[in-house]
C-alpha cells in the first residue's frame, strides 16, 4: 500500500510540475504609460487587440511600429523574441512587410 501511496504521489507531482513548466509567461507592463501597455498587448498575438491599444492610445500604427520601443528594443523585435504570435502582430504592425529572412540577413550582414 505504501508503494502505491508513493507512486500516486510521484505521478501527481509530475502533473503539478510539468503544469508550471508549460505555463504562457505574460508580459505585464511596468508602469501606466501607453507605450508600454502597447508592448504588453502586442506580445499576447492578437492584432485585433493590438489594433484597439493603438487607436485607443491616440497614436499612429506608423508612429508605433518607427519611435515605440519595449525594454530597449524595437516593438517588432520585442514581439518576434517574446510574443504569441510575432508573425500575425508583426505583419500588422509593418503593414506586411515584416519578414523573418529580412532579420536574419540584417544579423548576418552584421559579422
Amino acid at each position: 500500500m505504501k508503494t502505491m501511496t508513493k507512486l500516486t504521489a510521484i505521478i501527481g507531482f509530475s502533473f503539478v510540475v510539468a503544469g508550471f513548466a508549460n505555463a504562457n509567461s505574460s508580459v505585464e507592463p511596468a508602469d501606466n504609460s501607453v507605450t508600454s501597455k502597447i508592448c504588453a498587448v502586442a506580445t499576447k498575438g492578437s492584432a485585433v487587440k493590438l489594433h484597439r491599444a493603438i487607436k485607443d492610445s491616440g497614436l499612429s500604427k506608423h508612429y508605433v511600429a518607427n519611435s515605440v520601443t519595449c525594454n530597449g528594443t524595437p516593438l517588432v523585435d520585442f514581439v518576434a523574441q517574446y510574443g504569441e504570435n510575432p508573425a500575425s502582430v508583426n505583419d500588422y504592425i509593418t503593414g506586411g512587410r515584416y519578414s523573418t529572412t529580412e532579420i536574419v540577413a540584417q544579423v548576418n550582414t552584421r559579422n
